[in-house]
């Protein structure tokens, strides 16, 4: 009766200790690399997994910074020394091919890894740098909106993921809170006049032709507005608004002043988006597949195939799929390990930006 007594104790002991220092540590380290001049533009991958081990569970967050010098490295190190003192915990340095990475130890388990990247992510010309040997992809997921239940279903992949935030939605708002409490990029997914209008309508939010520049420039700020967190725009549709050099131009003036990059979704052959990005000075590049235009596990999986072929040839590549496709997850889960057995690493959209 008291080893039963004593058992139940340790066990509840255990598993309640474990929680709550794995997520008072992941506050501690936000806390202490925001006042080290780190921000989420800087954060180029971010995972958090649930791990099991008999009774006990506990969440593992690992984290990829891009470092801007050496002095901010030193600088990172130190900070995270003292979260670990102050939480009783011991501090690993490993050096590793993408940086240093920093471990935070309780007892045996590591709630916390940190990865310090030296080297900076693409260019915004979307070229791969010579130093870079692993082929990446990344994975955008479109049309966020409506509903936050499939968010948890793409989180149950524990890859990095991008999510591109439809405006102005009854969930918007709420979708980008928790895709950013998760460790997603978000991105604002900005409607835009498409070719074949009576077959896809942007909607009351969308840019078009006809409008002229204050309007635009009014839909515009109100579509940011509503999409907290964003650190990139793409457009949805938009086969006959990113034709329009003018029209793309004013567009990619007004992404320069937030600060943030342009993905151009390639719904068109004639799209001048990267064109008129590299003349104003945003960085851009181009969705080279969609995933799912047929939504069944089989024509994914193909679509998926096409990806591994792009990522191994050219040694990055950016797919998009949709929010709302009911096998897409599925798929990905799938394929996901031969991604790991060619080498294949998959990364948030942000890693093929330099600031």
């Amino acid at each position: 009766m008291a080893w039963g007594l004593w058992f139940a104790y340790q066990k509840g002991w255990a598993a309640y200790s474990l929680s709550r220092i794995s997520g008072q540590l992941e506050h501690s380290v936000t806390q202490a690399l925001s006042r080290e001049g780190v921000t989420d533009r800087d954060v180029v991958a971010q995972v958090r997994k649930e791990h099991g081990w008999h009774f006990v569970t506990w969440v593992e967050t690992s984290r990829t910074l891009y470092v801007k010098t050496p002095r901010q490295s030193t600088a990172i190190v130190h900070a995270l020394k003292k979260v670990a003192d102050d939480n009783h915990c011991s501090l690993e340095k490993i050096e590793t091919p993408q940086g240093l990475a920093i471990r935070l130890k309780w007892f045996l388990w590591v709630p916390e890894q940190i990865t310090l990247a030296t080297k900076g992510p693409l260019t915004a010309s979307g070229s791969v740098p010579a130093h870079s040997k692993v082929p990446r992809v990344a994975f955008v997921i479109d049309d966020v909106a409506y509903e936050t239940a499939s968010m948890d279903h793409f989180a149950s992949l524990q890859i990095p993921l991008t999510f591109a935030i439809l405006p102005r939605e009854k969930h918007s708002k709420e979708l980008s809170q928790k895709a950013n409490g998760l460790h997603f990029p978000v991105m604002l997914h900005l409607p835009m006049e498409p070719l074949d209008m009576v077959h896809n309508d942007p909607g009351p939010t969308g840019m078009y032709l006809k409008m002229n520049d204050q309007e635009l420039k009014s839909q515009f700020e109100k579509n940011v507005a509503s999409v907290p967190n964003i650190v990139g725009i793409n457009n949805h549709m938009g086969s006959a608004f990113t034709e329009s050099e003018p029209k793309m131009t004013l567009v990619m003036q007004w992404v320069k002043s937030k600060g943030v990059y342009f993905l151009d979704s390639h719904t068109t052959g004639k799209s001048v988006v990267c064109k008129e990005a590299k003349r104003i000075g945003v960085p851009c590049l181009v969705n080279e597949t969609f995933l799912d235009n047929q939504d069944d596990v089989k024509s994914i999986e193909s679509q998926l195939d096409v990806v591994i072929k792009l990522a191994v040839k050219e040694g990055q590549t950016i797919a998009i799929g949709h929010y709302r496709r009911k096998f897409l997850v599925q798929a990905l889960a799938n394929k996901l390990p031969e991604f790991k057995s060619r080498g294949i690493e998959v990364v948030t959209l942000p890693t093929f930006f330099r600031r």
